[in-house]
């Protein structure tokens, strides 16, 4: 049954398409997670778990 729908598939372009599309998407995302710039978000980002703990242990205390 898939050979037969294949055999009448008549849009190579489609598939192509497809994958430079997925290709350039995937080029920009691991540019702008690795880009120097986003250094320091990443490192807020990675504090978050360690500050919500103290800050609830404060309240805990208080």
């Amino acid at each position: 049954m898939k050979q037969q729908a294949l055999q009448h598939f008549d849009m190579p372009w489609l598939p192509v398409s497809a994958l430079i599309l997925f290709v350039i998407c995937f080029i920009i995302y691991f540019w702008w997670t690795y880009r120097s710039q986003n250094k320091n978000f990443f490192q807020q980002m990675a504090e978050i778990p360690l500050v919500d703990e103290v800050k609830h242990k404060r309240n805990l205390y208080e």
